[in-house]
């Protein structure tokens, strides 16, 4: 599978993160309400907990799928997942810097950020087959 690649270091690292989104879009689904209510936010906000596991779980395919065709003319899609990844870390950043109720623990915090730094790697040093 990471043949397709031809970059065995980029493809570990998009690899690692497959598998942190299929983890994340996962737990999300099946603890939505559990999240709201430990944040002090109103079960009417639901459907868009689940919309946002929604989009989630399709750049997950859209990774899983770069896996089975190869990175080749997948521009788009990588660009996408490049801004999701910082304005992701950037918004936890914000949640931790304003101490809002939903921030993350400062490990996971952490993670979030090797993440997306696993995903620049792995996108710089596959952006010229893009």
């Amino acid at each position: 599978m990471f043949k397709k690649y031809n970059d065995t270091p980029a493809a570990i690292a998009i690899g690692v993160l497959t598998i942190f989104s299929i983890i994340q879009t996962v737990s999300f689904a099946f603890t939505a309400e559990t999240f709201l209510e430990d944040a002090g936010i109103g079960l009417a906000a639901l459907p868009m907990a689940y919309w946002l596991c929604g989009l989630f779980a399709a750049l997950t395919v859209g990774l899983i799928l770069t896996f089975i065709k190869g990175p080749d003319g997948q521009s788009i899609f990588f660009n996408v997942v490049l801004v999701v990844q910082i304005g992701s870390v950037i918004g936890n950043l914000i949640e931790y810097a304003t101490d809002a109720a939903t921030k993350s623990p400062p490990a996971l915090l952490a993670l979030f950020i090797v993440v997306a730094a696993l995903y620049c790697f792995g996108y710089f040093r596959l952006r010229s087959r893009l």
